[in-house]
């Protein structure tokens, strides 16, 4: 489950980089995704929690006015599941994207492993919500249907939109 999102749209490359470095540096947040979304105007998302959204917004918005123009900027506290889905969709990478170098290795999208997947939630103490595990499985096709499939199954459990292990929601 998101707790805040922060969104900010500018025009200008170095303006992007300046304000996304300010986010970043200014709160407690995470990057989510950035795109250009026209020539010259993009996006960023950050997640945290509300204040630390509002503040990164304020930082990254003042950065970009010194740089290029801040097109417009959004913080949304505690968005609904239909809205956090709709998010989760636009901040999913293209079908056609390379896969970026990652830190942990993740399986190809061939060879899905549900056994990584669940070992990584039974894990995670607070459970992991479905934007972490696609961050920490790329290009898998791990979805929020897949997820709900254990679910029933009795594999997982939903909590607040983050998925346990088994019976073991902390």
């Amino acid at each position: 489950m998101i707790n805040a999102l922060g969104l900010l749209e500018v025009r200008g490359l170095a303006a992007a980089i300046e304000a996304a470095d300010a986010m970043l540096k200014s709160a407690n947040v995470r990057l989510l995704r950035q795109w250009r979304t026209d020539p010259g105007m993009i996006s960023l998302v950050v997640e945290g929690d509300l204040a630390a959204c509002r503040a990164a917004l304020d930082a990254g918005s003042a950065a970009a006015r010194r740089l290029g123009e801040v097109v417009s900027r959004c913080e949304i506290g505690r968005p609904d599941p239909d809205t956090e889905t709709l998010v989760e969709v636009m901040l999913r990478p293209p079908e056609n994207a390379p896969a970026a170098p990652s830190p942990e290795p993740a399986a190809p999208a061939a060879a899905f492993d549900e056994a990584a997947v669940l070992a990584r939630i039974a894990a995670a103490a607070g459970g992991m919500s479905l934007v972490e595990l696609q961050t920490a499985f790329p290009f898998v096709g791990l979805s929020r249907q897949w997820l709900e499939a254990q679910r029933r199954t009795g594999r997982l459990i939903r909590r607040r939109g983050r998925y346990f292990k088994g019976g073991e929601p902390t």
